[in-house]
């Protein structure tokens, strides 16, 4: 991980076409929520997705049920089928062939959604939406890409809607991701800056608790990899201790301790998560 100042040209696409293209060495469901290199049982995911719903259900029932949804970078299908579950049309569009079908296996039962296979950024479908939804797609973009695609889903919304974003984040400037994994972790004030730049926008922002005791979990993992080295690296049994050992604590371990730390200014987990609600400023 190493730390820039947030600057046009930050990772390869390529690259990170690459990676999702192959799955990341996990499934494509757990590659999608990022549960899929430390061995944690996918009750975690599951956990992280319900926490996170509860995080904006109330930005979620401001739409109608009657609403039209976009998801860009839609992945496995996760949030497509809680959004088809909640409104009449959903289209979900992914660029990796291998989320795409996992996304339209996830969707089969429901009539209401599409997944489409496409860059969000060149390939949008016609149409104006209620609510445009980017589950962790800017953190595999570049900063004018960033600019670019919102600019592109501003003209999408109907009167009132609303972008909503889910992007994992640091403290302060932006740490990069580098080699077969790339990302960019950018901190709110970065992300407030670029959507300055695409807008104008009214923002609201709130920290997603629910990666938050995910990538707990994660980073007591790699704790226990690099300081216990005698014990196996991969271990579905160790990692699955670690995760209910944490959920057995939660009212420590994923409520209180991340509000102490955050309130200490102490970085750890080093990876935050952010929602940010997006809407035309008047």
């Amino acid at each position: 991980m190493n730390l820039h100042k947030s600057t046009g040209k930050q990772i390869d696409d390529a690259t990170v076409r690459r990676y999702f293209n192959g799955a990341g060495g996990g499934t494509a469901s757990t590659v999608s929520m990022m549960a899929h290199e430390h061995n944690l049982p996918a009750g975690a995911a599951r956990y992280r997705l319900r926490k996170e719903m509860r995080t904006i259900s109330d930005w979620l029932d401001e739409v109608c049920a009657s609403g039209q949804v976009l998801d860009v970078g839609c992945g496995a299908g996760a949030w497509a089928e809680v959004f088809a579950k909640r409104y009449d049309s959903v289209i979900g569009i992914e660029q990796s062939p291998l989320m795409v079908k996992a996304a339209r296996e996830r969707v089969a039962c429901l009539p209401n959604v599409e997944i489409l296979e496409g860059d969000g950024r060149n390939d949008l479908p016609e149409g104006y939406f209620d609510m445009i939804f980017l589950g962790g797609l800017c953190m595999y973009l570049n900063d004018t890409d960033v600019v670019a695609l919102l600019n592109s889903l501003k003209s999408r919304l109907v009167e009132g809607g609303s972008i909503i974003l889910r992007e994992s984040t640091v403290r302060q400037g932006v740490s990069l991701a580098k080699g077969d994994y790339q990302a960019v972790y950018r901190s709110v004030s970065l992300y407030n800056q670029l959507f300055g730049d695409a807008g104008p926008f009214s923002m609201e922002v709130r920290r997603n608790y629910g990666y938050t005791s995910m990538v707990t979990a994660e980073e007591l993992v790699d704790l226990r990899r690099r300081w216990m080295p005698f014990l196996p690296s991969e271990s579905t049994m160790l990692g699955s201790l670690t995760w209910w050992a944490l959920r057995g604590t939660t009212p420590f371990s994923f409520w209180a301790l991340p509000r102490v730390l955050s309130r200490l200014n102490i970085s750890w987990p080093r990876l935050q998560n952010h929602f940010f609600r997006l809407r035309l400023a008047d």
